[in-house]
């Protein structure tokens, strides 16, 4: 009997023994997934499109909030975009053209709104006819080349003549043209307007002809695109300019003298981008 004994008890002493020496093993929460043994993997954070960078700046320029501002860009490169936009919920005012490029690998808007557009400005960003179609157009009459020396040409400017057209009185937009020898252009338009700018000289004053364009008129911008010609004056055009009679004058000189040309139309007049409220009686 006690050999017995001894020999259980040294058979438990050394099952103490082996179950020291086992390390514990943590028990598994059943509601907890099971422990993968892999590493932890970062959450991938979607690329910012060039569409989300425009929306950030048109946010920041007019306190929109991102998810009322639309972008749509029609035509890009590398580092120049045009494009459209629009704030929700739409409507008159709410959208218009855009123009961006990037420098120093951030977008930057240049041009933004529904107004005329200064080409000259406009290519010194480095845009390409094709990103400008539609914006500046490329025919001659829109532009402002240097002129070539010793040669001319004629173009017509359009007056009041009160001496000459005597209902003048009840029909203000009845104009007249004068012809002038200017050096010859290709940006024959922007030559026509400059010399309408500049009034009768004091031969044409002498004969009767007369102008209501203010002095110191500058033309800010000047295109023609599908036959219409947009031109954008400082707020100089109409500075104390009151009367239907006189308003009605202004713009049948101006108009006149652009549709002189084969590319002109109709002629769209703003100052300052505004069309709508300017040059009221």
């Amino acid at each position: 009997m006690k050999k017995h004994f001894k020999t259980f008890g040294a058979f438990f002493v050394v099952a103490l023994t082996l179950s020291a020496c086992t390390p514990s093993q943590p028990i598994q929460d059943p509601n907890e997934p099971l422990a993968i043994d892999s590493p932890i993997l970062e959450p991938v954070v979607a690329e910012t499109t060039v569409e989300d960078a425009i929306k950030k700046l048109f946010s920041a320029k007019y306190d929109k909030p991102i998810p009322e501002i639309t972008i749509k860009i029609s035509a890009q490169d590398d580092t120049h975009i045009k494009g459209g936009v629009n704030f929700s919920p739409g409507g008159t005012g709410n959208g218009g053209l855009f123009l961006a490029v990037k420098e120093n690998g951030q977008w930057k808007l240049i041009y933004d709104g529904n107004g005329s557009v200064s080409c000259s400005e406009i290519r010194e960003y480095g845009f390409t006819q094709n990103l400008l179609e539609g914006v500046c157009d490329p025919l001659p009459v829109t532009e402002n080349p240097a002129e070539t020396p010793d040669e001319t040409m004629i173009v017509k400017i359009y007056f009041n003549n009160p001496d000459i057209d005597p209902n003048w009185d009840f029909e203000c937009s009845n104009v007249l043209a004068v012809e002038r020898e200017i050096p010859k252009t290709k940006g024959v338009a922007m030559a026509a307007i400059t010399e309408l700018l500049k009034g009768p000289t004091a031969a044409e004053k002498n004969s009767g002809y007369m102008t209501n364009i203010n002095s110191g008129v500058k033309v800010q911008s000047l295109t023609v695109q599908n036959g219409v010609a947009k031109i954008d004056f400082n707020e100089q055009l109409q500075y104390q300019v009151g009367g239907s009679c006189r308003t009605s004058a202004i713009i049948a000189q101006i108009k006149q003298t652009l549709k002189q040309f084969s590319a002109v139309n109709s002629v769209i007049i703003s100052i300052n981008g505004e069309t709508e409220v300017i040059l009221q009686p």
